[in-house]
């Protein structure tokens, strides 16, 4: 697990649903957890430490007090058997865990219930890193959103309502958590006509997990915008999503030449669900396609060690 710092405790207490004056008084009282310090003495936390946060919460509800539970995690001991009961679905245990929270997720879609769909959501952060939760939870359920929408078991209101929930609540996390980065920036942006930016969020939340800082343009960004910020911002790395077909009225081999010549020669990748579909046209102009948001985490990851 990565222990290189790179969050800032409002950052932290949003993943983990731990207040920061409680993470500080962790870190006095018990030692947990033990974050670095950046250079201008801030905290500055790693996703190891984040995990650790994570398996003290679970210790607590197994009916430990948190002074015996940091004890038990600074001692490298596990849970003794008899410290039961099973403890509600909050950290990563398995692919029920994450069955579970699609499940839950899905009840309150179906139900048009607008708080349960974001309460669903937020607990299902404390499952794993954001990017691995958007993976494994959020972006099946809006699969399946739409398969239910497509077989008529759900209706475009519904569909409507969830889609806007997950995407307020992904954005407020990004936001936070952007705000308490200080890597590379890796600019994310949808393809010319592609309204669907709720993917970007998941994105951005693989981006933040390999040490950059994702900055989001949105919805139907042409290659002039792009070149734009490309020369203000001077990303890293730049990302597009590509959730449906080109309109008829784009010529799509002189589009994604547009966009190779507007990142100025750095590296660039499309993803989404149409993507694949003009697999041979992106790489032609010197971009790549890639599967999903981890794919891109990997590959960030990747290149992050190279630099350093």
């Amino acid at each position: 697990m990565n222990t290189e710092p790179r969050y800032r405790i409002h950052a932290v207490a949003e993943m983990t649903g731990v207040p920061a004056p409680t993470l500080r008084a962790w870190e006095r009282r018990y030692g947990i957890p033990r974050p670095g310090r950046s250079e201008s003495s801030y905290r500055l936390y790693s996703d190891a430490d984040v995990a650790e946060v994570r398996q003290l919460l679970v210790l607590q509800t197994r009916g430990l007090a948190p002074s015996e539970a940091a004890r038990l995690l600074l001692d490298g001991g596990s849970v003794p058997a008899d410290i039961a009961p099973t403890p509600p679905v909050i950290p990563g245990v398995g692919r029920e865990a994450f069955e579970t929270a699609r499940a839950r997720v899905l009840e309150a879609v179906m139900a048009y219930d607008q708080g349960g769909i974001e309460r669903e959501v937020r607990a299902s952060l404390y499952l794993g890193p954001p990017g691995q939760v958007y993976a494994e939870v959020v972006a099946p359920v809006l699969h399946e959103v739409g398969a239910r929408w497509e077989r008529g078991e759900l209706d475009v209101a519904g569909e409507h309502l969830a889609s806007r929930i997950v995407s307020a609540t992904l954005a407020d996390l990004t936001s936070t958590l952007t705000r308490a980065s200080s890597g590379p920036a890796v600019l994310l942006a949808c393809v010319a006509e592609d309204q669907h930016d709720l993917p970007l969020y998941g994105v951005a939340l693989a981006v933040l997990e390999s040490g950059y800082r994702p900055v989001i343009l949105g919805q139907r960004t042409p290659p002039e915008a792009i070149a734009v910020a490309v020369s203000r911002l001077d990303p890293h790395v730049v990302g597009l999503s590509m959730t449906v077909d080109l309109p008829e009225h784009i010529d799509p081999p002189g589009l994604f030449r547009h966009y190779a010549a507007a990142v100025a020669g750095r590296p660039w990748y499309v993803g989404g669900n149409a993507a694949l579909r003009y697999a041979d046209l992106i790489r032609a102009a010197g971009g790549e396609t890639i599967h999903d948001a981890l794919t891109l985490r990997r590959k960030l990851e990747s290149q992050h060690r190279k630099a350093h």
